[in-house]
């Protein structure tokens, strides 16, 4: 996937609301995944409760369209193989590009370059601004009497 296939695929995911990632198609998940990894910064470590504080952070703004929970979310980056977690639990590791698969680095490098949580917000903003435009043509639109 191209980077503009990649921002697009995107773009429709980050404006819905309450998605489940068990209920994404494997692509959409990845995307998803890679949106919240980006959150640890690249080759950062973080204690258990610092990770914590970044999900909920990006559950908050740029991951909102998830319907899930800091705990569920670093399980599923963890599983997916974004981020390593040590031996006992303690401290997670975002994993550096080069040693993703490569549909993964992929994603990362479309996402690298990107201030995410403004992006994203650009989009739902751009979403919103639609949608108020379709409600005033339709509420200014030509009122008819009933056919006689």
């Amino acid at each position: 996937m191209t980077t503009p296939d990649v921002l697009a695929a995107l773009s429709s995911l980050v404006v819905k609301t309450g998605v489940a990632l068990g209920g994404l198609s494997a692509r959409e998940r990845e995307l998803a995944l890679a949106l919240a990894a980006a959150a640890l910064a690249d080759g950062a470590s973080a204690s258990e409760p610092e990770v914590n504080r970044i999900l909920k952070r990006c559950l908050a703004q740029e991951a909102s369209f998830l319907g899930t929970d800091h705990v569920e979310l670093r399980r599923w980056l963890v599983d997916a193989g974004w981020w390593q977690r040590d031996g006992f639990g303690r401290v997670y590791r975002r994993v550096a590009i080069e040693s993703l698969p490569a549909s993964m680095q992929g994603l990362d490098g479309a996402l690298r370059s990107l201030d995410l949580p403004a992006w994203v917000q650009a989009r739902r903003d751009d979403i919103a601004a639609r949608r108020k435009a379709r409600r005033g043509a339709w509420q200014s639109r030509p009122q008819t009497g009933p056919a006689t």
